[in-house]
């Protein structure tokens, strides 16, 4: 029974890898051969059942079918047993997460809450959405916060290496931290504390590694809690000030906060690492030429953002069994919801490495009344990123392996890639 099992790990393209730990080019070739994997379905090692498949995942997504739940969307992969175990750990948990925060916004199910949660958020006049008239003034911003971030790294301005990795890092976590509200003095540490929240979600972590993720996810709350509290008076203004204003609680308001700069700055930065190894993997440069133009820079970035999320997969769970509406059936349990993967279904993407290809919906974002609120924040500061880096380094080419010799860690949420180019 063991060698059975062993062997159909090693046969199913994710049963021991996931996409943090492979190249683009391996990603497709994976992703390829997991379309035509025979069943639509996967129990995989930790716990989580995988499914893919366009319509599959979209339905899960939505969580509106009877029987599935987002209640575990933010629930660490060990589980808290692991990390009350975990002595190191405790600490952490007492002196910043307790109270435990509170649900706010992907694991909130409380529909007419996080309606009003999600509508100050992203709603038509929403903190997070960029109105026609705002993007010239937003996109200006972030091209600010790109150069003050290779700035202050040193960088020099001709020949030598770029750190893309770094430095997309670094301007997702300025990026993200001022939409969101943290004072500058904050944003050097966004990313480690936002990175704590995204280990915990897709990695099995133990002893050390475990106890310092949970006390970076506390400074993420703490801080958030700082930030709103300061701003909750009558000259707040910014994220703080839509969420007072909204009647959000501020225990929900501290949650908000913490889970956008976690997601934001993960599915920013993973985006631009493994869409720039894409862009310059290709001696032609096709895609990466396109980047000089406003129209074709943000066809490229909707593309990356298809193809390569820093964030692949998501989490729900099934309550009782359930039987989806393509007739997938899908015991009760947690589940892993690889949207990533269904971005290239074939029965939905006909041609998905295409640029110009047709296709559905790509679900990076969610779908249904889960969609993420920072859709065309994210979007907007990917298409920024890459012109920015274009007009900067237009000769760029990659350098294998240049600082960095470490192996990915396997995370089966988010995915990015080591990346440093010379100019």
């Amino acid at each position: 029974m063991i060698g059975e099992l062993d062997v159909a790990v090693a046969e199913f393209p994710f049963g021991e890898m996931t996409c943090n730990e492979m190249s683009f080019t391996e990603r497709d070739e994976r992703y390829r051969r997991l379309h035509e994997w025979p069943e639509p379905t996967y129990p995989h090692p930790s716990g989580l059942r995988m499914i893919w498949k366009y319509a599959d995942v979209r339905e899960v997504l939505d969580a509106t079918t009877p029987g599935l739940s987002t209640a575990n969307s933010l629930d660490p992969l060990v589980g808290f047993g692991r990390i009350a175990a975990t002595p190191r750990a405790l600490p952490h948990v007492v002196r910043h997460l307790v109270p435990p925060p509170a649900a706010a916004t992907a694991n909130l199910t409380d529909d007419q809450l996080h309606k009003r949660v999600w509508s100050t958020m992203a709603g038509p006049t929403g903190h997070f959405t960029i109105a026609p008239g705002e993007r010239t003034h937003r996109a200006a911003a972030m091209a600010e916060h790109f150069h003050a971030v290779c700035d202050s790294l040193h960088q020099p301005r001709a020949g030598a290496h770029l750190d893309v990795t770094t430095i997309s890092i670094a301007y997702a976590a300025q990026t993200v931290g001022a939409a969101v509200g943290l004072p500058p003095t904050d944003w050097p540490q966004v990313a480690v504390w936002s990175g704590a929240q995204s280990g915990l979600l897709g990695r099995a972590m133990r002893g050390r590694e475990l106890a310092d993720a949970v006390r970076a996810l506390g400074w993420l709350f703490t801080v958030s809690s700082r930030a709103t509290r300061a701003r909750r008076g009558d000259e707040a203004t910014g994220f703080a000030r839509r969420l007072r204003d909204a009647g959000i609680s501020r225990r929900i308001a501290v949650s908000a906060m913490a889970n956008s700069l976690a997601a934001g700055v993960h599915t920013v930065s993973g985006t631009l690492q493994q869409g720039v190894q894409r862009l310059l993997a290709d001696p032609e440069r096709k895609w990466w030429k396109l980047l000089t133009e406003p129209e074709g820079c943000a066809r490229v970035a909707a593309k990356l953002l298809q193809l390569d999320p820093g964030l692949v997969a998501w989490k729900r769970r099934a309550e009782t069994p359930v039987v989806l509406r393509s007739g997938t059936q899908l015991p009760a349990g947690p589940l892993l919801v690889m949207f990533g993967a269904a971005n290239r279904d074939p029965a939905a993407f006909p041609d998905c490495l295409d640029l110009h290809g047709s296709g559905k919906l790509p679900l990076t974002f969610g779908f249904g009344r889960h969609i993420c609120p920072g859709k065309s924040m994210a979007t907007l500061a990917v298409e920024v990123f890459l012109r920015q880096l274009y007009e900067l380094a237009p000769d760029a080419e990659l350098v294998p392996h240049a600082g960095h010799t470490a192996p990915r860690r396997s995370d089966l949420l988010f995915s990015g890639a080591d990346i440093t180019v010379r100019w």
